[in-house]
């Protein structure tokens, strides 16, 4: 069997998502979205957390959604392009080109960036949807929080790596 590059499925799937934003951003009723979230899947997290004992961090992402909300901060949007920062920064990482290797998070938030604000552009021209700055801004930092993430579990990978490498020379 044939080993497939990375960058065959990262790919595909980056673009995948990007349209996925897309169909989100121009839907004028995306109620039943917020509704399966809200209710189907956030009623089932409350009831794991609960039952497995983690009711803390059932109270912490309830104090940070709460907090991300007055601050005009979209959770939706940031979480969405929080996911998308991740796809592009895997992309731009199997790319094969040393410059967009070296500068993946770089070329991630810029590409994220640009196409947020195009996504706010067309959003104008959509009935019932609005095109507003604190949304491309939920979308910048959820693309910045991702690479932020990302770069430090690299890190932290290879600090893991060293430590082990160190190890085996000991023994």
């Amino acid at each position: 069997m044939s080993k497939v590059k990375i960058s065959r499925i990262i790919i595909p799937s980056t673009i995948l998502y990007a349209v996925f934003i897309f169909h989100l951003s121009l839907t004028s009723n995306i109620g039943n979205v917020k509704h399966f979230l809200d209710t189907t899947l956030g009623h089932a997290t409350k009831e794991i957390l609960i039952n497995s004992h983690l009711s803390f961090v059932l109270n912490f992402l309830e104090y940070s959604l709460n907090f991300v909300e007055r601050q005009s901060i979209d959770p939706g949007h940031f979480g969405i392009y929080f996911g998308l920062g991740i796809l592009l920064y895997l992309a731009f990482l199997s790319s094969g080109n040393y410059v967009m290797v070296k500068y993946s998070a770089a070329f991630a938030i810029f590409t994220g960036t640009v196409y947020g604000i195009l996504n706010e552009v067309f959003q104008m021209f959509i009935p019932y949807r609005v095109a507003s700055v604190a949304d491309a801004l939920s979308n910048l930092l959820g693309l910045v929080l991702a690479q932020i993430c990302i770069v430090t579990f690299i890190l932290l990978w290879k600090e893991i790596q060293k430590r082990r490498n160190r190890e085996e020379e000991i023994n």
